[in-house]
């Protein structure tokens, strides 16, 4: 049985910050440091974020040997390269009648593998146009569609908190941000207020969701009627830093309540909370 090599976790430098399982070539290197790998197609620069690593599933690549500065140098002149190749590429596809629109690319430490992100309305057969440019370029080419979302990721940008945005700083997949979790934590703003920059709602909505639910649980919800101490009125409120609920009550009375009001203490004193209707 072959010994199982030891494996990291690592982060690839460049427009997408790909976070993938590396096996160790020869020698082991130590979190924080920036190593070469090879991933079969080509080779990049990737920062080690840790080792040993437990996670399953296969390895995306071999870390080859620590970068030094003429490897740092290649990377700067390939990152300073994509650019120049992009206009004459979305000529190309001008020239093609094709409805795809490139981003941002990749491009390997010994220029043999480039990778191209690009947006359309649907699908797109390129098939032709990655023969074209593959002979033009003298290069492997792989192009990747892709969504709003990963645009942002690949662009960057800053965030309303003022910090790099997360999907291109530390996410490491990108889930689906449903409504729901904007009502749950009574996030009724304008919703240019909870966008990020994909236009789609911010990740960081998630990051305190499941903390919102705790506190909530045992609570009315907003819009529930109910009868509190012989008084019936309807819920119009929830404020989660303050521990309080706002209730409108039928004599035209409003008024706020601690939770306390709504849940029995652990000796089962305390008013119990109305049933709605």
């Amino acid at each position: 049985m072959a010994e199982e090599k030891l494996k990291a976790l690592v982060r690839r430098y460049g427009p997408q910050p790909e976070v993938h399982l590396a096996v160790w070539g020869g020698k082991v290197g130590r979190t924080g440091h920036t190593w070469v790998e090879d991933d079969g197609r080509g080779v990049w620069l990737v920062e080690v974020l840790r080792s040993p690593a437990r996670e399953k599933g296969e390895p995306a690549g071999t870390l080859l040997r620590p970068a030094g500065e003429s490897d740092h140098k290649r990377f700067r002149e390939r990152e300073e390269e994509v650019p120049r190749l992009l206009p004459k590429i979305q000529a190309r596809v001008q020239a093609r009648g094709l409805p795809m629109r490139f981003v941002t690319g990749q491009l390997d430490l010994e220029r043999r593998f480039l990778r191209l992100f690009f947006t359309a309305p649907g699908r797109v057969d390129f098939r032709e146009l990655l023969r074209e440019l593959s002979r033009e370029l003298g290069l492997r080419l792989e192009l990747r569609q892709v969504g709003p979302r990963d645009v942002a990721r690949l662009l960057g940008g800053v965030g309303p908190c003022g910090r790099p945005i997360c999907c291109r700083s530390f996410l490491r997949q990108l889930r689906p941000i449903p409504l729901e979790l904007a009502f749950d934590q009574q996030l009724f703003f304008s919703p240019e207020r909870i966008t990020g920059h994909c236009g789609r709602l911010m990740c960081c909505l998630a990051y305190e969701h499941a903390q919102y639910l705790e506190a909530l649980q045992g609570l009315p919800k907003v819009g529930q009627r109910l009868t509190l101490e012989g008084r019936r009125g309807k819920v119009i409120g929830i404020n989660i830093f303050r521990s309080t609920v706002s209730i409108s009550w039928e004599d035209g009375a409003r008024e706020e309540l601690p939770w306390s009001r709504f849940s029995s203490s652990p000796e089962g004193e305390g008013p119990a909370p109305g049933s709605s209707e």
